[in-house]
């Protein structure tokens, strides 16, 4: 008769793989080394493999630790839409279970009697003789045994014990998540934090919409849009999507109050929170030839060009960015100037950074100059 060996992906089995690694015990490992009569060259063998699977649980739970740290203040995490919590995690620690399976399996009964029709095979960890049953043991302990079997009895606990830690972490994690998915506010407030981490990636996706002649559709914005409130929708959409999908919302939703407010995508991005600023920019950029822009060879005046960089109140990260956009909306505009090349704009701003002239130095040199011409 074979054993199941398949384990159903549930928070059922997480605790009963507990539950039978807590059973562990030295009366049931020596039971199980005199029912199955092993020499001691199967012993060594047997403690070879324990270990080799102690390595391989080892990394893995490192692995689940550091996956642990960030799974529950993440809002959206990779298949999210895949799997669910309990099954991303059984995914996580695919050596522990193999382990526990390939140990538990050599100290299962060998002999089973027939199975009557239609009743399920029993699973490998409920029939283990290291784990089900209570047994006598020795009345001197392992320690009255040869090296062989004690350091296996030393391997084997070391072994258990690091199986009910990773699936105890496991299980904390299922719990915890379900903890935070039935408080609102802290849902919210881990909505808010991962938005706040991915604003920076959402607003370099300007190219990504250069391809898009129609903003794609985006479900989850839809159910946002539909939500009672926006704690309620924190709280039903928790680890329900993906970071790509959550990204894709937030590069929406910004270009859609842009376009509300008459500004284009890529003016949507740089002034998210600031679209009067926006507006202000897309009307300084035809005059800029009145400005003194000129500077040597037909050339823009490098100086004039920070100025206006700082003027325009984008992050500093995102002024490459910016420049594109002027230099594009400049052209289109009939300007007669030649730009200059980004890294001509870098060194004049590392210079000016060295010569301790400040960003707002900098953006009220240039209102004075176009209030000279307004």
């Amino acid at each position: 008769m074979k054993y199941k060996t398949i384990v159903d992906k549930n928070e059922s089995s997480l605790l009963q793989i507990i539950r039978a690694a807590e059973s562990f015990n030295a009366g049931g490992f020596l039971e199980s080394l005199r029912k199955r009569n092993l020499s001691t060259y199967e012993i060594e063998q047997l403690t070879f493999e324990v270990r080799e699977h102690q390595q391989k649980m080892n990394r893995e739970v490192r692995a689940l630790v550091k996956f642990s740290e960030t799974f529950l203040t993440s809002y959206a995490t990779e298949n999210n839409r895949c799997f669910e919590t309990t099954e991303q995690l059984f995914n996580h620690i695919r050596s522990t279970l193999s382990a526990a399976r390939k140990v538990l399996r050599k100290t299962c009964p060998r002999r089973m009697k027939p199975l009557p029709e239609g009743k399920e095979r029993p699973l490998f960890y409920l029939r283990s003789t290291l784990t089900v049953g209570t047994h006598a043991g020795d009345l001197f302990g392992v320690e009255s045994f040869e090296l062989s079997v004690q350091t296996l009895y030393r391997d084997m606990t070391t072994f258990f014990v690091t199986i009910i830690n990773t699936l105890a972490l496991c299980h904390r994690m299922i719990i915890s998540e379900r903890e935070i998915r039935d408080d609102a506010d802290r849902c919210l407030e881990i909505y808010n934090d991962t938005c706040a981490k991915l604003m920076d990636e959402v607003r370099h996706l300007s190219r990504w919409l250069e391809d898009v002649k129609q903003l794609p559709d985006s479900q989850l914005l839809n159910r946002k849009q539909r939500a009672r409130s926006e704690k309620s929708f924190a709280r039903e959409n928790y680890h329900q999507y993906t970071p790509a999908e959550l990204k894709e919302m937030l590069v929406l939703e910004l270009v859609t109050k842009g376009h509300n407010a008459g500004l284009t995508d890529e003016e949507a991005l740089l002034w998210p929170n600031d679209h009067e600023q926006a507006m202000r920019v897309r009307r300084v950029i035809p005059l800029f030839d009145q400005l003194g822009a000129e500077g040597l060879k037909g050339k823009m005046d490098s100086g004039l060009v920070i100025e206006f960089l700082k003027w325009c109140k984008v992050e500093s990260k995102l002024e490459k960015q910016l420049y594109q956009y002027f230099c594009q909306a400049y052209k289109e505009q009939g300007g007669r100037l030649q730009p200059l090349g980004w890294s001509s704009v870098c060194q004049v701003r590392k210079d000016r950074r060295e010569q301790h002239i400040s960003d707002e130095e900098q953006a009220e040199s240039f209102e004075r100059r176009l209030a000279a011409i307004v």
